[in-house]
């Protein structure tokens, strides 16, 4: 007899390793599948002293479950770092010792099942069939409800795609800075010239780690160094208390009842919100920069905002020559260099093993997933199709948030189990949205 599962996750990150805690002690039969052999999170970003940009408590389960045994809080007791931790002092949490964590806490859960690949997921009667290759082994699972928790992926500017795939030492987004290029530098194959495109947290975090590294002991320098953005310039995120009341549950429901012709023109004006540089890592950018011009020595790198990548291509003697538009003064430019690193964001875009769904979803008129506030995908076939992380149309900036996570894995949670395990709040935000009803 066919097994039939309530729930089949597709990809565990944070997101789908949040829902699976929550559902872990719970009356249901979920199962989550993820390619990759093991949980990592950001593996090309986990550099030495970044911490998340949200306090510890933008646990997995925390913001809901404050009591589960897969809190952060919980981890630290397991390891003896309750104390380490108590007089740290410091909220947020290293990035490394947050993906420690998650691997902690996915090491307990039996639903989830690492280096397996879902190949094809259609409608077959009232039923989910969903088809899984793990080594040369494939296999059929069926599911009455899905949560597709893929993510997004890392996003370049058109103009460097080719040359991305073409020439990938050369060329390559933030997501890969630690595992691919951070390498090069510690082995002292440093290229002569880099330049970081982008101006948010991960831009600002391979430039601070470029110019650290840039000199030896004595002042010899070992590459030119240049950091251009588009942006207005090198901004920090909104960090206000009243400003973070945007990252809550109350705004969220507001923003998602608005027309959605409204969200898409709010959207691109909320950047600051949660794509702006921390005043802390500003800061040891400045002061490194500062003490490096003592004397009189030259400025050790080149920082300039408005500066749009137009075109990109690779000369004859192997250099990347790039030409920029400055946005407000209306002149072009170029730079030469040997590498580039584009943190350049990611978008969501739907795993190809979904195409056999393509024709059940409902899209909008921007071919965009349309999901209501329950977090559900509209569609044309059985039981729910649940999205984590890919609402940022229709829900707002808070989507990839890692503080709501938990809140939007409990949502999702409650649904499937039929009722309220987990208590949501009422109220969430001191000050109001809108006008009520």
């Amino acid at each position: 007899m066919t097994n039939i599962r309530d729930v089949i996750g597709i990809g565990v990150g944070p997101f789908n390793l949040s829902l699976a805690a929550l559902l872990d002690q719970q009356d249901i039969d979920a199962c989550f599948f993820e390619q990759k052999a093991e949980f990592n999170w950001h593996e090309g970003l986990l550099l030495p002293g970044t911490t998340l940009q949200v306090p510890f408590m933008a646990d997995l389960v925390s913001m809901v479950c404050p009591t589960s045994p897969y809190s952060f809080l919980n981890y630290l007791q397991a390891h003896d770092r309750l104390f380490h931790f108590y007089f740290h002092e410091n909220f947020f949490t290293p990035r490394r010792e947050y993906n420690h964590y998650c691997q902690w806490v996915a090491g307990q859960l039996p639903s989830l099942h690492f280096a397996h690949q879902v190949l094809d997921v259609r409608v077959e009667g009232e039923l989910y069939r969903v088809e899984v290759r793990h080594g040369a082994q494939q296999r059929v699972e069926y599911a009455r409800h899905i949560v597709l928790g893929t993510g997004s992926v890392p996003n370049l500017p058109a103009c460097l795609r080719e040359l991305a795939l073409a020439h990938p030492e050369q060329v390559l987004h933030s997501a890969e800075f630690a595992t691919r290029f951070l390498p090069r530098l510690e082995s002292g194959q440093a290229p002569d010239s880099v330049l970081v495109l982008g101006s948010g947290q991960s831009a600002a975090e391979v430039f601070q780690t470029l110019l650290e590294q840039q000199e030896d002991r004595h002042g010899k320098r070992h590459y030119d160094l240049h950091w251009l953005t588009r942006a207005q310039g090198f901004l920090p995120m909104e960090y206000s208390k009243l400003g973070l009341e945007h990252f809550t549950p109350a705004y969220t429901q507001y923003f998602q009842a608005l027309p959605q012709p409204l969200k898409d023109q709010l959207l691109p004006n909320q950047g600051l919100f949660y794509k702006g540089i921390s005043f802390a890592t500003i800061g040891e950018i400045f002061d490194l920069l500062y003490h490096r011009t003592v004397g009189g020595a030259p400025t050790p790198a080149e920082l300039m905002g408005h500066c749009e990548l137009t075109a990109a291509k690779r000369t004859s003697a192997g250099r990347l020559r790039l030409t920029f538009q400055h946005r407000q003064q209306q002149v072009s430019f170029t730079r030469e260099v040997d590498a580039l690193v584009a943190a350049t964001g990611y978008a969501h875009k739907l795993p190809k093993c979904l195409q056999g769904l393509a024709g059940a979803i409902q899209w909008d008129t921007h071919e965009r997933l349309q999901i209501d506030g329950d977090y559900r995908v509209a569609h044309q076939g059985p039981g729910q199709l649940f999205v984590q992380n890919g609402e940022l149309h229709t829900h707002g900036m808070g989507a990839p948030d890692l503080g709501l996570g938990a809140i939007r894995a409990a949502h999702i949670a409650n649904q499937l189990l039929g009722r309220a395990a987990y208590r949501l709040p009422e109220q969430s935000a001191f000050q109001r949205f809108g006008v009520a009803a």
